[in-house]
């Protein structure tokens, strides 16, 4: 225990605000190699909340995940591949930063350069690609996580035109030929109507022309994407694919609002984060990916570029995976 100023802090007090026990604190505090970096860095944390100084593991990186701040009523798309990646940083043994760029905000790059950090993961686009681009002139160890390609950067892309592929060949496997797509304005909205029309013309034999495969665009927050349900619904369309969670919760208000029972009357699939999708009313069946993977990859390399240069920069391409509940049924039910 050397290495602490414990004076006046019992290992009893340690163990309880690690939720640990008083033996596995002991093992901790002599740096016994039999203790999990998650249960060191909970020692660690317990250790700073009782006042005693903690000297600095000379291996301890500070990585900041930036993302852009929500538009509005907007609902952050990345909730959980934000949360996965702060676990994944911290079980690691290295510390997590997390940053929210907006124009009403400092800039980003400004904030982090002062405060020091070791590596940057940037999440999304928007306002948070333009972050990535002055961050780049900082020469800080940077990788971005989104659902577009994005030249010059080491990423990790979230292939949404699978999963928007994906979404639409189960439908249609229920029987569903009326189908239609809502999609946020972003830098994968043409991607993303892209696969969908291909696709709805590839299986059901349509020119996937505008009429036969309605997409409607949305603005930014759930009162938007509740406006994009109700003309999708306007197009007697019986089911629908939500590629992000305002759309999503504003396809189940606008449905509320008509009295049309989900999956009853209309079939439901999301593509992407849905936060708490499996306890809404009914549970979301989704296209989404496997979060905790991701994040383990995305820190992996942000830690492998942190070490040194890395030529050529690594570019992942991850597909999403089908996850069914209950807002989705055989036309024939109807």
């Amino acid at each position: 225990m050397s290495q602490y100023e414990l004076s006046g802090v019992s290992l009893q007090q340690i163990a309880t605000a690690a939720g640990i026990s008083q033996a596995t604190a002991s093992r901790a505090l002599r740096g016994s190699s039999a203790v999990a970096p998650k249960t060191r860095r909970a020692v660690d944390i317990a250790l700073r909340t009782l006042g005693v100084k903690v000297p600095a593991a000379p291996d301890v990186k500070r990585i900041a995940v930036v993302t852009a701040a929500p538009i509005g009523p907007d609902i952050e798309p990345f909730t959980t591949l934000i949360e996965e990646l702060t676990k994944r940083i911290f079980a690691v043994g290295h510390v997590a930063v997390q940053a929210v760029t907006d124009p009403g905000l400092p800039p980003t790059y400004e904030l982090l350069s002062a405060v020091g950090v070791d590596g940057v993961i940037v999440v999304g686009g928007g306002p948070a690609s333009s972050e990535a681009q002055k961050l780049a002139g900082t020469e800080l160890p940077m990788l971005r996580i989104s659902h577009a390609r994005h030249t010059g950067f080491a990423q990790i892309i979230m292939d949404s035109s699978v999963g928007i592929e994906t979404a639409v060949r189960h439908l249609v496997q229920l029987g569903h030929t009326r189908i239609g797509l809502a999609v946020p304005e972003d830098s994968a909205k043409n991607s993303r109507v892209s696969a969908f029309r291909t696709t709805m013309a590839d299986l059901l034999f349509i020119t996937g022309t505008r009429d036969q495969a309605p997409v409607v665009v949305s603005d930014p927050g759930v009162l938007a994407g509740a406006q994009a349900a109700q003309q999708l619904l306007d197009t007697s369309c019986t089911a629908v694919i939500s590629a992000s969670p305002d759309l999503t919760v504003g396809f189940l208000q606008a449905a509320q609002r008509l009295r049309l029972r989900v999956p009853d009357d209309l079939s439901f699939l999301a593509v992407g984060d849905v936060p708490d999708a499996d306890v809404f009313s009914p549970p979301i069946s989704q296209v989404t990916f496997d979060w905790e993977q991701l994040a383990s990859t995305g820190v992996r390399e942000i830690e492998r570029l942190m070490a040194g240069p890395v030529d050529p920069l690594p570019a992942y391409w991850v597909e999403p995976e089908l996850v069914l509940r209950s807002s989705d049924a055989p036309l024939a039910r109807r």
